[in-house]
């Protein structure tokens, strides 16, 4: 797989290659706010998050290993940078408390994730999320993990 960058309304069309997909999305559609915090369903948990972009220039990328990140833009937009995990050198080792490994590289591959789009990192794709490249963007989201087979 590599990561799929698409509009909300096309989402089920992935649900056979995103494990727990179908409860993370009746999970958000049932939630009586979408107030800030962790919410868990069968398979996996998501969280309601909102903020401002920092520049692209700023940060790490990071990559998973236990779960899918698929990142739903609620409000406002994102730029995201991605690129193959092969392509970026480890800068902190992968902590599996955190599923995460931060990684560093060039950031060659950008795009801007507006309301109503998502996109899901499978293990191999590193990815910067919560950035900008010009001005600076406030953001309301769900970010939805969904557990990997082991």
């Amino acid at each position: 797989q590599i990561m799929i960058i698409d509009r909300v309304e096309n989402m089920e069309y992935y649900e056979s290659i995103l494990p727990g997909l179908k409860n993370g999305l009746k999970t958000l559609r049932e939630l009586p706010s979408r107030a800030v915090g962790r919410y868990e369903f069968e398979g996996g948990f998501l969280m309601i998050q909102e903020g401002d972009t920092k520049p692209m220039d700023e940060g790490t990328f990071e990559a998973h290993r236990k779960y899918v990140d698929v990142q739903i833009m609620l409000e406002g937009c994102e730029e995201l940078a991605w690129e193959d995990r092969s392509e970026l050198v480890p800068v902190i080792p992968y902590n599996e408390e955190k599923d995460q490994e931060r990684l560093d590289g060039v950031k060659n591959h950008t795009i801007l994730i507006s309301e109503g789009m998502f996109f899901a990192a499978f293990p191999q794709d590193g990815h910067k999320a919560v950035s900008h490249t010009g001005e600076q963007h406030h953001y309301r989201k769900a970010v939805m993990k969904l557990r990997l087979p082991e």
